[in-house]
């Protein structure tokens, strides 16, 4: 049996809902994590493990199959966190450690598995930002652009989420990613009932990235359309979300929703005619894949994954050019029939090329040589 260990300190919350404390900065590296620790999980020939922060629950749980260890928390000094953090590494004692987000910790957890207890290590790229030495620095910090690095050159295996992050990960940090594991994403279910498409959407932890202002000048700019924000702010970036929300308040056509729980959150994609992605640079994201489950057609400023929108048209980008985006803006409000068009295409596309089925029998076979 291979034993394997994600640690991904936030993730807590996926697991249960029931701590609301453990809630803060769960994003998309979390969700790809959790789901992909559950359905290996699904397989006997692993003993998976999840390595998460203190948020008060028990120091080991089993849920779902994986089983739970808790370390650090982080209110602690980042001295105890990380002593903290590698007491419990060596308990767990895993054949394959898993990390899956930029961090400072993320460079010592790995140099303390590969000098001291001589295990493997896999590393998942969480973001085309860290294919930017420049953009990672400016996102992450300096110290984080040192520490990752390290990890880029010494982790056993890197992988990608699409094509071209692969690439331009191997012209700016000198090496090729050993595969592309695609994001997991499952099929929701939809409600019984039609819903009728009226909002214009926006989902995000509010972080520069995601260039929420573009989102609040659409509103300003279109009063007549209804514009929904589910906007949660990020302790490590509170004055500027406090900022975002301020002025998200003062627009009369947005209703603006700090935080809305997982399991709730496709109704306010089913009942949206546009979802707006206004980053300046993603992974995949998994609200655009939300959305495009829910049939809602996506418009997105810049970010376009390997080009999907195009070939699968599902979705319109922007290419980073603010009249083209609002053109586009423009083209979605007026055709119903194209928004159909696009949304159907995305569900399709999200139902074909991210099953979990496909996903986690690639990432098996990347782990069993480890």
């Amino acid at each position: 049996m291979k034993k394997v260990c994600f640690v991904i300190p936030r993730a807590y919350y996926l697991f249960n809902p029931n701590i609301l404390g453990a809630k803060d900065k769960v994003g998309g590296a979390q969700k790809q994590a959790y789901l992909l620790s559950t359905a290996l999980a699904e397989d006997k020939s692993f003993d998976v493990n999840f390595l998460v922060a203190d948020f008060g629950q028990k120091d080991f749980e089993e849920i779902d199959e994986v089983k739970i260890w808790k370390s650090f928390n982080f209110s602690n000094n980042i001295f105890k966190r990380i002593k903290h953090l590698l007491r419990v590494l060596r308990k767990i004692n895993a054949d394959t450690y898993i990390f899956r987000s930029a961090d400072v910790g993320v460079g010592f957890a790995i140099f303390f598995v590969k000098l001291f207890l001589k295990k493997k290590t896999l590393y998942m790229i969480a973001s085309d930002i860290e294919t930017s030495k420049a953009l990672q620095k400016k996102e992450s910090g300096f110290l984080a652009k040192i520490f990752m690095q390290y990890v880029y050159n010494k982790a056993d295996i890197v992988t990608a989420q699409t094509n071209k992050q692969a690439k331009n990960f191997l012209i700016n940090r000198k090496r090729k990613p050993d595969a592309i594991i695609k994001n997991i994403y499952l099929l929701k279910k939809t409600t019984d009932k039609k819903q009728i498409k009226k909002t214009i959407l926006w989902v995000g932890r509010i972080t520069k990235n995601k260039q929420a202002e573009l989102f609040i000048n659409t509103a300003k700019k279109y009063p007549k359309e209804n514009f929904v924000m589910i906007a949660p702010i990020v302790k490590e970036h509170f004055e500027y979300g406090k900022k975002i929300q301020e002025s998200a308040k003062k627009i009369k056509s947005i209703k603006l929703i700090n935080y809305v729980k997982p399991e709730d959150i496709n109704h306010y994609y089913e009942e949206a005619k546009i979802y707006i992605l206004s980053s300046y640079l993603e992974g995949f994201s998994n609200t655009m894949a939300e959305a495009m489950q829910a049939e809602c057609p996506i418009l997105s400023y810049n970010v376009n994954p390997d080009n999907i929108f195009e070939k699968y048209n599902c979705g319109l980008s922007s290419n980073k050019k603010t009249e083209k985006f609002y053109d586009n803006f423009e083209k979605l409000l007026k055709n119903e029939e194209l928004c159909k068009e696009l949304g159907k295409n995305g569900k399709n596309y999200i139902a074909e090329k991210h099953r979990k089925e496909v996903i986690i029998k690639e990432f098996k076979h990347l782990l069993n040589p480890l």
